[in-house]
């Protein structure tokens, strides 16, 4: 430091082959000393810049002072795909370590198509509702209402973010814009006896897909959760399915559960066991193709999402209803409260953590989650076991006769 001027609050100094002069100053009590550059040369201009410096950045936390210079771009920056150290922005950081791929999946395209290139220039405290208003009106004017919604509530995630954690900012301008209004209407969901024709169905004409939707059914499973199942996650001795964190790859909320191994999902789920308990995953596809999995790391021969599948044992089971594997976990929660069980109850069984009053006061009687998951696989019937074992076995025969 070859020379330094003190000021009311802070000093200005000179910095080794740096022409420029620098400020040193705390911007508030108790908090850590910033450096900045006065862009000056001379003392005298350095003071009366150092003065603007100060005024504009008293009382602010550190956060709040690097939130100054911050674009929204660099804070929500995506991750270098040709480069695996990159972890990208700070907010795609906190939706990696606490949102579950979906979200994620959501984010990451509402990011690329909209916020980036309509806000990624601009710094936190540039941003004005006059200026989201009327973005938010030109897109209302191309895509649906329900659209504009998500990508609003993910703008305001970006504020919330930089406010609440970083301390970047002390407004969030999303707050001010009126919301687009989208009707919510619960479409109707199919009833438990059209649950157990579609089953019946799987059963006979895709046994395959049968194990996969009866454990996402009677187990209410996300279809990530039955994807990532592993042959050691069935426990015979406890009676119990276990859905943990494991590398690479947790439940939603990463919040660890387990789910009541009783008939007709017992001996669906035992039964593959036995048969290859030494395969990666414990419900099978139809077919071998592989494809690259972002949680795993690696190609691997994952459960699809089986979309034409459901749709083709839906139009044979004459169910005429939107299907989809969420719905099945839809059912699982209404008919087993239509079946007697408990709402807290059904929370325990889906890991669903909305309603903190039943999360945090009242405690699910595992004896009841039990009997629960028993009544639903009762209404399911044995017909469809019947006929998956039977094509079981059918197919052991025919490997059989091959091998010899």
């Amino acid at each position: 430091m070859a020379s330094e001027l003190a000021l009311d609050k802070g000093c200005l100094y000179r910095r080794k082959n740096r022409p420029t002069i620098y400020l040193k100053f705390t911007p508030r009590k108790g908090g850590k000393p910033i450096h900045l550059s006065t862009g000056k040369t001379n003392f005298l201009a350095a003071a009366a810049t150092a003065q603007v410096l100060i005024e504009k950045y008293d009382g602010k936390t550190s956060g709040q002072v690097k939130g100054q210079k911050l674009t929204i771009g660099s804070f929500c920056r995506l991750p270098d795909k040709h480069d695996p150290q990159d972890r990208g922005g700070q907010f795609w950081q906190y939706l990696l370590a606490n949102r579950a791929g979906n979200t994620r999946a959501r984010h990451r395209d509402i990011l690329t198509n909209q916020i980036l290139p309509t806000f990624g220039a601009l710094r936190f405290d540039q941003l004005e509702p006059e200026a989201i208003e009327t973005w938010k009106q030109r897109r209302l004017g191309k895509v649906q209402r329900g659209t504009v919604l998500k990508e609003l509530h993910c703008l305001s995630a970006i504020f919330r973010v930089a406010r609440k954690v970083y301390r970047y900012t002390t407004q969030n301008p999303v707050a001010d814009i009126e919301k687009p209004t989208v009707p919510k209407r619960k479409k109707p969901i199919p009833t438990a006896d059209e649950i157990r024709l579609f089953l019946d169905a799987a059963a006979l004409l895709k046994p395959y897909a049968y194990a996969s939707l009866l454990t996402v059914y009677q187990g209410g499973l996300r279809i990530d959760e039955a994807r990532h199942l592993e042959p050691s996650d069935v426990d015979e001795a406890e009676n119990v399915v276990h859905i943990r964190v494991k590398k690479g790859w947790s439940p939603k909320d990463q919040e660890d559960r387990d789910i009541p191994l009783v008939e007709p999902m017992r001996t669906v789920l035992l039964t593959l066991k036995h048969q290859n308990p030494t395969a990666r995953w414990l419900l099978p596809r139809g077919d071998n193709r592989t494809y690259h999995c972002a949680r795993c790391g690696e190609a691997t021969t994952h459960l699809g999402n089986l979309r034409t599948t459901i749709l083709a044992l839906a139009k044979a089971a004459g169910i005429s209803k939107r299907m989809t594997h969420h719905i099945l976990r839809h059912c699982n929660s209404t008919h087993n409260r239509e079946n007697g069980a408990k709402d807290y109850e059904v929370m325990a069984l889906l890991g669903q953590q909305s309603t903190k009053i039943h999360t945090i006061y009242t405690h699910a009687d595992w004896q009841n989650i039990v009997a629960a998951t028993t009544r639903l696989g009762a209404a399911i019937g044995q017909d469809g076991l019947s006929a998956w074992l039977s094509a079981q076995a059918r197919d052991t025969e025919a490997s059989d006769e091959t091998d010899v």
